[in-house]
């Protein structure tokens, strides 16, 4: 291997939202995050999921990446050559692979903290048409730690959506928020799940309260 090649290419399976993490432990009732009725919600507007192409930043050194994400552009020093950059999260690649369209690759710059010790990151998969995208499948959670590291994310589908193409990801700091709507902190996968569960009740007043906060991503693919 080339003694100019810095960078170093670690691949992990990231575990699902129900394990214990130090953050949390979720509630059992996130094994099975889904609502009865099909939920759509569109999420373009959230405050904090604006992202840009970082198309300014050059990567100097040639990364070592798997050849299923050939297409995605990484930072090979940890530093610079993110794809995009979020307001949210900051400096970040996120990639579908080219050959399994449930699998994605994920690198951080700045792995988030707060005054407990590190933040995880959740991500959770969906499919869009139009302007309304719907989860089909388990989030999943993790942590980033080192910049130079792509991790990969292996989504795995509700049943009832085996035949759904992911082609988005909401994703966001494993957090609680303040939520008006709710008068209270919540934690960003709450809010979503309450969110996504009166939608299917045909109230949108939570989804947009969501948006509204915007302490989230959303990317299509």
């Amino acid at each position: 291997m080339k003694t100019n090649i810095l960078f170093l290419t670690l691949i992990f399976i990231l575990s699902a939202c129900d394990s214990p993490r130090s953050q949390r432990a979720l509630n059992s009732s996130y094994n099975n995050l889904q609502t009865n009725n099909a939920s759509t919600v569109n999420l373009d507007n959230g405050s904090g999921g604006h992202e840009s192409n970082n198309s300014s930043t050059t990567t100097t050194t040639t990364p070592v990446i798997p050849s299923d994400a050939t297409q995605c552009k990484f930072a090979a020093d940890g530093a610079s050559g993110f794809e995009s950059e979020s307001s949210h999260l900051g400096a970040y690649t996120l990639c579908q692979s080219s050959s399994d369209k449930n699998a994605f690759y994920f690198q951080l710059k700045t792995s988030p903290t707060n005054s407990n010790g590190d933040v995880s990151i959740c991500f959770i998969p969906t499919t869009s048409s139009g302007s309304s995208s719907i989860y089909v499948g388990n989030p999943m959670c993790g942590y980033f730690k080192d910049p130079k590291a792509v991790r990969k994310i292996n989504f795995i589908k509700y049943a009832q959506y085996a035949n759904a193409t992911i082609n988005g990801v909401i994703f966001f700091k494993d957090l609680s928020w303040y939520y008006p709507v709710f008068n209270s902190y919540m934690m960003t996968l709450d809010a979503y799940k309450t969110c996504m569960n009166m939608l299917a009740y045909g109230n949108s007043s939570y989804c947009q309260a969501f948006k509204q906060v915007g302490q989230y991503i959303y990317r299509q693919y």
